[in-house]
């Protein structure tokens, strides 16, 4: 990268940096989820025969190229969480546990000491869901993986959702990381499998409620649907021991209108769900403004060559490299001992 560029996009991380951290204690903690954009090894999958993204493949996936990404993802995760670390944060997209720990351990942010979680799937692109947290902030207590099968389909292979329960502030924290199937071969013709990560999600969700009524449940992902398909309202409808709330968005700078564009038309596939104890904060953790954020640093984008305004700055446009940071832009949401939050 040319000097001129580094410092630019230097000055463009700090300032964001600085204005979406006003407001925030010692007491608020930023849960964030990002798809990160076929983030691969340069490693040959032996197992999966899945190596367009190795040297010798079709996306020519070098290391030069490898650790570009490395430091882009790296620069994201630090402008995210402002003067304080972020806390906590979900990820789609990554190929492997080699590709988290290389985030965490040969960036910077190796002496912010974060630690991760994460399960090899079954996917049949070879990508997985994962997550870092920092230990100061979060205890884990449990994981794990849990697959999404279609018993009418037995060659089906997707990402797992990533369970994962903890301690933030001293209260019980549920989390769910998802990367639902996408929408390759037509929106109609995938739904189904939508919906049926959709069930999978509710049961899950649902048998942490029979347990405990007031459990704090946070749901985050790329769910491949918008807040208002049939697959996000299977979550949010009522009629069982708990249902989530699917929160309202805003962008931190209002440059773009989602969290991901297609052609001219953006879609908000990224999204953070919560159950009600986390929305009344009656009683330990509360979520601070009532909404989540879709991060649009100006970084993250470029101007569209072909439609209107703005569009992702992402690392592949078909199999041409762009060397820029996800297709995705990532998502983000505060929370605060219910003592301390507040409306916005």
């Amino acid at each position: 990268m040319h000097r001129k560029s580094l410092f630019i996009l230097t000055i463009s991380i700090l300032f964001v940096s600085s204005v979406y951290s006003q407001g925030r204690t010692n007491q608020s903690v930023r849960i964030a989820f990002y798809n990160v954009e076929n983030f691969f090894d340069t490693n040959p999958d032996t197992l999966l025969h899945m190596n367009d993204f190795t040297p010798g493949g079709n996306h020519h996936w070098t290391s030069e190229r490898y650790n570009t990404k490395l430091n882009r993802i790296y620069k994201v995760i630090t402008a995210l969480g402002g003067w304080q670390s972020t806390g906590i944060m979900g990820f789609a997209e990554i190929e492997n546990r080699k590709v988290l720990t290389d985030i965490i351990e040969k960036t910077p942010l190796k002496k912010e000491g974060y630690r991760l979680v994460h399960y090899e799937s079954h996917d049949h692109r070879g990508i997985d869901a994962g997550l870092i947290y920092l230990p100061e902030v979060f205890t884990v207590l449990y994981s794990k993986a849990v697959p999404l099968v279609d018993s009418t389909d037995p060659g089906f292979h997707t990402r797992d959702i990533l369970y994962v329960k903890g301690l933030l502030m001293s209260d019980t924290l549920h989390l769910f990381v998802n990367h639902w199937p996408s929408r390759y071969g037509g929106m109609m013709q995938t739904i189904s499998k939508r919906k049926l990560a959709a069930a999978l999600l509710r049961r899950l969700t649902d048998s942490i409620c029979n347990y405990d009524s007031h459990a704090n449940i946070l749901v985050m992902g790329d769910f491949n649907d918008n807040p208002d398909d049939e697959s996000i309202k299977m979550l949010t409808s009522g009629g069982s021991s708990c249902f989530l709330k699917s929160l309202p968005w805003e962008t931190t700078r209002h440059l773009a209108a989602g969290s991901l564009k297609h052609a001219s038309e953006w879609a908000v596939f990224d999204q953070i769900l919560v159950t009600e104890p986390l929305t009344a904060g009656k009683a330990g953790l509360r979520i601070a403004t009532g909404n989540y954020f879709i991060y649009d640093a100006p970084f993250l984008l470029e101007k569209d060559k072909k439609y209107p305004g703005y569009t992702t700055n992402r690392t592949w446009r078909g199999f041409s490299y762009n060397g820029g940071f996800s297709d995705h832009l990532p998502v983000f949401i505060d929370i605060v001992k219910s003592s301390i939050a507040h409306e916005k």
